[in-house]
């Protein structure tokens, strides 16, 4: 349910992501969420994708990076980076194209950063995990039981953890996401719980920390988690009325035309709807606040800014693009494990997660990347 649950009970993203099976959905529809009359159609841009974690667009070009294959490629075929071994999960492009950054995270987190590439100059590599190991940053942030504790609950929550029902920020990187933003760029680490900004020059500060995720379990929760965790009828039912923290798992980060970033995560815990759909999306104000602005979704693993305001998230586990505008929800495009958004213009491109035989690492069936045409 944290940072280790995360990594070991597969909610977290990245590589990590692929051992959840990522291809399965479940039947589920948050109450309130306006399900579509119709559905766009898209056309094909690639299949030669496996986990297609990020995307970038810039002009006619679609970038795309696989986390499976440690890859950035364009959508016709040329490879720009490749990385066998690591998790590219993360890529994107400045204004006019003049340079391209990507995340990366070897398998055990120990090598974590983001690469700025551009023609005629050096690479540029920021060491976020040195970064992470020497600050922390939600170190100072307390996950697990805040609330309604006893020794039953704390016994059962620990030993899903793998440590202390109530613990602080772990020291982890996994860089996820990037944005860039002028100069610079914005890094969402999925490992972290925080948003990074990365000079130029490659230097690493903190832009945000995510808030924890706060769930009061119920009754019915409880149930929910025991079917999860194929544990017997009633042995979970102490955990009803305990508050617990989960980790904030940031997936994307994208800024918007006046500076403002936004943020999907995860909710940090089960990923499926044992305990609701919990996964949000968070405005990063000027100070670093992060400020909820939409949540429900089931998986939101990416998301995208339309130039009206229009926010796109990705559900994995719901199978589904959802627009955000105001306090509206409604679903754009049904699809199979979407992974990643992005929008150009009336164009909104979408990547699926493939079927993978994670015993193997076997790819059985592509992943894809479509291009829809959005309605005026």
């Amino acid at each position: 349910m944290g940072s280790r649950a995360r990594k070991s009970a597969a909610a977290a993203v990245g590589l990590a992501l692929l051992a959840l099976g990522a291809v399965a959905q479940p039947a589920w529809a948050h109450k309130g969420h306006q399900q579509p009359h119709h559905n766009l159609r898209g056309q094909v841009l690639t299949t030669a994708v496996a986990a297609p974690f990020g995307l970038a667009v810039s002009g006619k070009k679609v970038y795309v990076a696989d986390g499976m294959a440690g890859t950035v490629t364009t959508t016709s075929g040329k490879t720009i980076v490749s990385k066998p071994g690591y998790d590219v999960a993360g890529v994107d492009v400045s204004a006019r194209n003049k340079s391209l950054a990507y995340t990366f995270t070897n398998g055990d987190h120990t090598e974590a950063g983001l690469t700025i590439t551009a023609r005629g100059k050096a690479d540029v590599v920021a060491d976020i995990a040195g970064y992470e190991a020497a600050n922390n940053p939600d170190g100072a942030s307390t996950y697990g039981i805040v609330g309604g504790s006893n020794a039953c609950a704390e016994e059962i929550l620990g030993g899903l953890t793998g440590g202390a029902a109530t613990y602080p920020g772990i020291i982890d990187a996994h860089p996820y996401a990037v944005a860039n933003v002028g100069s610079s760029w914005l890094v969402a680490d999925a490992g972290a719980n925080a948003i990074f900004s990365v000079s130029r020059a490659g230097k690493v500060s903190t832009y945000a920390v995510l808030p924890p995720q706060v769930v009061k379990i119920t009754a019915a929760m409880a149930t929910g988690l025991e079917e999860s965790f194929g544990a017997p009828a009633g042995s979970f039912s102490c955990l009803a009325g305990v508050s617990y923290a989960f980790e904030p798992v940031p997936t994307d980060v994208e800024v918007d035309r006046k500076g403002t970033a936004y943020v999907t995560v995860l909710p940090g815990g089960p990923e499926d709807d044992s305990l609701g759909a919990r996964g949000a999306v968070y405005r990063i104000g000027r100070s670093g606040q992060a400020t909820k602005v939409a949540s429900g979704f089931l998986g939101a693993t990416d998301l995208a800014l339309g130039s009206d305001g229009t926010i796109y998230v990705t559900e994995l586990y719901n199978g589904r693009v959802a627009a955000v505008k105001g306090k509206k929800v409604t679903t754009v495009v049904k699809i199979d494990s979407p992974l990643a958004v992005e929008v150009s213009g009336r164009k909104l491109y979408v990547s699926t997660m493939g079927e993978i035989d994670f015993s193997t690492g076997e790819v059985l069936s592509p992943g894809s990347v479509v291009k829809f045409t959005l309605r005026r």
